[in-house]
Formats: C-alpha cells, structure tokens, sequence
C-alpha cells in the first residue's frame, strides 16, 4: 500500500463532484489529519466537508467483502483487474468512493463503491 500526501490526495479528489454543488475543487483541513488515517476534506466552492479514509490496510482487514467487489471492478484504460486501493471518501450519506490505480497499465480512477450506499 502507498502512502499518499495531501496534494496527492487533493489532486485525486477533483476527480470527483462535490455532492452539494457539483464542483470538483477540494483541500484537505490540514488540523483534522488524524493518526489513524482519517482526514477531512472540504469543497472550496460551498464549504461542504466530508471524510477521506487513508488506512486502507486495516479496512480491507475489518471490511471481507471489499477484496471481492474489487475483482468485479475493469481498469477504463486496460481492462485489467487488479488494484491498489489508494483511500476512500464517504462523500454523502449515499455515495461512497474509491479511489484505484491499476496494477497493469498505472491508471488511476474513482469507483463508485456499492457496498456502502445506504438508503
């Protein structure tokens, strides 16, 4: 697993549209980084924030079920199948994101993840 920076992280997250007001331009509130990997986000346009989730070790470890939706999951670039799971943000009470890098072809990408949606 990589270790990802706050720019890294900040640049990944305008990948994705704020569930407010559907921009794409994120910071990371650098006094909520936590030790145990969870960080807060915040849309520069209307201030909505949300949880980004860093330790992906330990949520593969505690979440079985995830490893398996992975291998559900095609690189848009390749078609391949393997990921590293890089971190996640939980952007609405509905929508739930990872974010990949394909093993093969070193694409990154969001992916909607259908295992934390609640309705």
């Amino acid at each position: 697993m990589t270790t990802l920076g706050v720019k890294q992280v900040e640049e990944r997250l305008g990948q994705v549209k704020c569930a407010i007001c559907k921009s794409n331009q994120f910071g990371i509130d650098s006094r909520s980084i936590k030790d145990d990997g969870e960080w807060k986000a915040i849309c520069k346009s209307c201030y909505y924030t949300f949880p980004v989730y860093t330790d992906m070790e330990f949520y593969l470890r505690t979440q079985p079920d995830v490893p398996y939706r992975l291998r559900e999951i095609s690189c848009p670039k390749c078609q391949k199948r393997e990921f590293d799971l890089e971190f996640r943000i939980v952007m609405s009470v509905r929508e739930s994101i990872y974010f990949l890098t394909c093993k093969s072809c070193h694409h990154r990408f969001p992916e909607r993840s259908s295992l934390e949606s609640f309705e």
